[in-house]
């Protein structure tokens, strides 16, 4: 059942233009989040939605905006790059409530979540200290540029951006809203496409384009051999993202993501007679052998020129095998590291998404 607030977003929607006839949006998924569904069955490089472009939350439309338009050029040193751009632009239409455009999409937003959100312990977990210390990094960057941007803003428009409301909490929302769900890899400027980012991720393969033929119109359609039967959850893919992604970017992790991979570090007391050109192995689903362990990771420090055929050949195998009985060894005493971990109930077993 949808809320007042959802009834109001999808009014706006169809009053503006908007198109989406096969999906029926929000509706509970299996795993207990919002999602859509299809109503009938969606084909392959059918648009399952269209969204027109005066609806789109881009950075060229924030540029354009009579208020903020001349801060942004005239600041062009704090604002250099798409996220404070947005981000302040969505502060002020949180601000101007009912009276903004985008209030009855802003006002169906979520809040974001993500690792950055997690407590040590949690992110203790995790046993990555690499995505530890990106999640560490994303939140000090947001304190950042809000205080970066409102020392500016306190230097030369005094009175018209308080801090009272224009507040590092609202401020952290927009920031973290643009970088769950905007779009912008196939369109000229980043945007934020409200339905469109109302779709879970999963691997599937879906694509979108822009203004096609001067249509002035986002589409988002299923590919390759994609598509959706009847009744079932309509995703988006918000790519080849390894959970390390996912979880960054989004809060969410897949169980079977098939472009996860796995970094295991070697230190130099891993290292035995190897002569090691990189300090980390990853492994993915699409790793070689070849590929974790080259030929220069594998070569005879000491090669004997006198060895025929048949013994280097000899020799090559046993060269491989102890190698091989070595990354075994690495690994088996990777994951008795990664012993003491326990599954996170959530995010990472039943989120996709949240949107």
């Amino acid at each position: 059942m949808a809320s007042p607030d959802e009834l109001r977003f999808l009014q706006w929607l169809q009053d503006n233009g908007a198109t989406f006839p096969k999906l029926q949006w929000p509706v509970a998924t299996p795993n207990g989040l919002r999602g859509a569904v299809a109503t009938e069955d969606i084909a392959t490089n059918e648009p399952m939605l269209s969204i027109p472009r005066h609806l789109l939350i881009s950075e060229e439309m924030c540029w354009q905006d009579p208020q903020l338009g001349p801060v942004f050029r005239s600041n062009r040193d704090v604002f250099t790059r798409d996220d404070p751009v947005m981000a302040l632009f969505i502060v002020r239409e949180l601000l101007l409530e009912q009276r903004s455009f985008f209030h009855p999409y802003l006002a169906i937003l979520p809040s974001p979540e993500s690792v950055q959100d997690w407590t040590h312990d949690e992110l203790r977990e995790l046993h990555d200290e690499r995505l530890v210390g990106a999640a560490v990094r994303r939140s000090s960057e947001i304190n950042i540029y809000y205080r970066r941007v409102m020392t500016r803003l306190q230097e030369k428009y005094a009175g018209e951006f308080p801090e009272t409301l224009y507040t590092f909490e609202k401020f952290k929302f927009a920031w973290k809203t643009i970088q769950a769900r905007t779009f912008g890899r196939r369109l000229p400027w980043t945007a934020l496409v409200p339905l469109a980012d109302c779709l879970n991720h999963n691997t599937v393969a879906t694509k979108y384009d822009f203004d096609v033929n001067g249509s002035g119109l986002f589409r988002l359609y299923p590919s390759a051999t994609t598509s959706f039967a009847k009744d079932s959850e309509v995703f988006n893919s918000y790519g080849r993202r390894s959970n390390f992604q996912l979880l960054l970017d989004y809060g969410f992790a897949l169980t079977d993501n098939e472009w996860d991979y796995v970094d295991v570090e070697i230190g130099k007391d891993r290292a035995g007679p190897w002569r090691l050109m990189k300090q980390v192995i990853r492994i993915d689903r699409q790793s070689s052998l070849e590929e974790i362990l080259p030929p220069n990771f594998l070569a005879d420090t000491t090669p004997n020129g006198n060895q025929n055929e048949a013994a280097a050949a000899c020799t090559e195998v046993s060269t491989l095998c102890d190698a091989l009985q070595w990354l075994r060894g690495i690994l088996t005493e990777t994951i008795a590291e990664w012993g003491g971990c326990r599954t996170r109930p959530t995010p990472t077993d039943t989120t996709r998404g949240c949107f």
